[in-house]
């Protein structure tokens, strides 16, 4: 199941669906670009702290998914620690996907 979610975050970056990288994803979330962050279960507490907090003030949705290593490879790029998908389509069936997998 995890397969089909990096699988499909690797598609949505093709598309120029994804902003990654902190300056991209903290500016992505300041103007209300996006509509899901994938944060990933190995990220630092003060990052979640910081993203969460964040999204919670611009409500876009988090979702807490996979390691740094395999999100950065899924998106063709280094380690990523989280990715903000900009697109509603992509975004909804990300998180119905990571959902379905609890």
């Amino acid at each position: 199941m995890d397969e089909a979610i990096y699988r499909m975050l690797g598609l949505a970056q093709k598309a120029g669906k994804i902003l990654s990288g902190n300056e991209q994803v903290s500016g992505g979330i300041k103007k209300r670009q996006g509509v899901l962050l994938v944060l990933t279960e190995d990220c630092s507490p003060r990052t979640k702290d910081e993203y969460t907090g964040a999204c919670e003030r611009t409500h876009i949705s988090i979702k807490v998914f996979g390691t740094k290593e395999r999100l950065g490879r899924a998106l063709g790029k280094g380690v990523r620690t989280c990715a903000l998908i900009t697109d509603k389509g992509f975004g909804r069936a990300i998180a119905d996907k990571i959902d379905s997998r609890k």
